[in-house]
Order: C-alpha cells, then sequence, then structure tokens
C-alpha cells in the first residue's frame, strides 16, 4: 500500500495550504474534513489525478477470482 501523508504549509500571513499525497478516490476529502472544520473556511480546492482514481484496497475487502 503506497505511503498516505498530509503536508501543511502555514504562509507568513496564516493562511493554511493542505497537500495529500497517496489517497485516492474521495478519502482525501474525508480525511482532511475534519482537520479543515478546525483550522476554519476553505478558500479554495484544487484536486489531483488521484481524487479520480479508484480507492486503494482496506485490509477489510476480499477480491475473489476465478469464480
Amino acid at each position: 500500500m503506497p505511503k498516505e501523508e498530509i503536508e501543511f504549509v502555514i504562509r507568513p500571513d496564516g493562511t493554511v495550504e493542505e497537500r495529500t499525497q497517496g489517497l485516492k478516490g474521495e478519502a482525501c476529502e474525508q480525511v482532511t474534513a475534519r482537520i479543515e472544520q478546525t483550522l476554519g473556511r476553505v478558500v479554495s480546492r484544487e484536486t489531483t489525478a488521484e481524487r479520480y482514481e479508484p480507492p486503494a484496497p482496506t485490509a477489510e475487502e476480499h477480491r475473489q477470482e476465478g469464480a
């Protein structure tokens, strides 16, 4: 499983830029929602190609081939 990261850049004027890496699909928004709520109003959002990729399987998901 690829490494999942959240990076914060705090600018001199106090604005915070948040970047994620390794979070696929809606996982980014799910993981960062509470943080964004605590930080305050979201001024803008830019999505990356990872946003449109299917989420990575979790340990709870099972795959079956050749039934």
